[in-house]
């Protein structure tokens, strides 16, 4: 019966941090809830929205999350407000669980980005001190004007950029996982076998996560496929929410045996 007990709890601790308002593991298998503005559940824009931010799209033998960028939403045909380069970054957030310190995700890498010399993908993070904006994570993925490209992170405090270089292996058309952690007041930012650590500037938690692609003045087309994102709280609030439902899971049992009993 402990073992059952522990083994319920367990189910019920991850079944409450993937829900809509955690998210803790999204697969993309399906279509997303997207909004203009914050929303428990809810990809909500960041900078400027997308042309497309769409779950569920079939590529590569599994389905995956595609953003669109468009060549009508470059710098020269958005609205004025919106006309500088601020918002040739566009992209989405997603609110995570209180005390989420570590997120991953799954990015391809196009052939077809090959020689571009562009930002092509970015996968953010809002570090917070208390409620308060601490940092900005960064890892995203670069093209070079000739050869493969670079998978570079951001240093917070410095807004410098550190080139982490290309995993071992590295071929276009093909998944790589990108993961940001944060322990021990730094960030480390993980590629395959490239990583790098820089401070946090004070952040002890991730707030949300943030899916960029990147627009240009005249305005360019092409997509980014994003798949199985995951976010996981400290080792701590996982411990107190299993202790949590297992102290339910063993009063629920003790009314029953006395209801039993009676």
């Amino acid at each position: 019966m402990k073992l059952l007990g522990f083994t319920a709890a367990l189910a019920l601790a991850t079944f409450a941090f993937s829900g809509p308002a955690a998210a803790a593991v999204e697969t993309f298998d399906d279509p997303v809830a997207t909004g203009s503005s914050q929303a428990p559940g809810t990809w909500y824009t960041d900078r400027y929205a997308p042309a497309g931010f769409t779950g569920g799209v079939a590529f590569d033998g599994r389905e995956v999350l595609q953003v669109d960028i468009s060549s009508a939403d470059g710098a020269v045909d958005r609205p004025g407000a919106f006309s500088s380069a601020f918002y040739n970054t566009q992209g989405r957030k997603l609110d995570l669980a209180p005390n989420t310190t570590s997120m991953s995700i799954e990015l391809y890498v196009d052939d077809a980005w090959a020689g571009s010399g562009r930002r092509m993908a970015g996968f953010w993070g809002t570090g917070f001190d208390g409620a308060d904006v601490a940092a900005y994570p960064i890892l995203e993925y670069v093209e070079a004007t000739s050869g493969p490209g670079n998978f570079r992170a951001y240093e917070v405090t410095t807004g410098n950029w550190l080139d982490l270089g290309l995993p071992g292996g590295f071929a276009y058309d093909s998944w790589y996982t990108l993961d940001i952690t944060l322990a021990g007041g730094m960030f480390t930012y993980t590629v395959g076998d490239q990583s790098v650590s820089t401070n946090a500037n004070g952040a002890t938690s991730i707030g949300n996560v943030i899916l960029q692609g990147h627009n240009t003045s005249d305005g360019v087309d092409y997509s980014v496929r994003w798949d199985n994102f995951n976010a996981v709280p400290e080792p701590g609030t996982w411990a107190l929410m299993i202790l949590g439902f297992g102290l339910t899971g063993a009063a629920m049992r003790r009314r029953r045996v006395a209801l039993a009993a009676a």
